[in-house]
C-alpha cells in the first residue's frame, strides 16, 4: 500500500495529492479535492489516513465542513493543522484509492 502507483490513481482524482507523514503515520495530502453532494459541489484540502486512526480502520479528514452531509463531525490536529471529520466507519484497508471513493459515500 502507498506506492507511486496508488498515488497516480489519486492524482486522477485530485492532482496534487502528495504522501506526508506525521509521528510514523503516512497520510495522503488531497488539497483542493473536488467533493460532490446530491446537488452541490465543495472544494476541500483533505487527508486521508492509509491505516487506522482514532478507533476507525480509515479517515478522511477535510479542511471544513459539509453543510448538511456527513452527520456528526469531530475535529482532530493532525500535520499541524485542524481537521474535521464525520462519523463513517468500516472503510476496510485497500487501495488508497479505494479507500477514498468509500470516503466520499459519506457525501453523496
Amino acid at each position: 500500500m502507498s506506492s507511486p502507483e496508488d498515488l497516480a490513481e489519486i492524482q486522477q482524482v485530485c492532482a496534487g495529492a502528495i504522501y506526508k507523514t506525521e509521528g510514523g503515520q503516512k497520510f495522503v495530502f488531497l488539497p483542493a479535492l473536488i467533493v460532490r453532494t446530491g446537488d452541490n459541489t465543495f472544494t476541500r484540502d483533505a487527508l486521508l489516513t492509509l491505516r487506522a486512526h482514532s478507533s476507525y480502520a480509515s479517515r478522511l479528514f477535510l479542511s471544513e465542513q459539509i453543510p448538511g452531509r456527513g452527520g456528526t463531525y469531530q475535529t482532530h490536529t493532525v500535520l499541524g493543522r485542524t481537521w474535521c471529520t464525520p462519523s463513517w466507519k468500516n472503510v476496510p484497508p485497500g487501495r488508497p484509492i479505494e479507500m477514498l471513493m468509500q470516503h466520499l459515500k459519506a457525501y453523496a
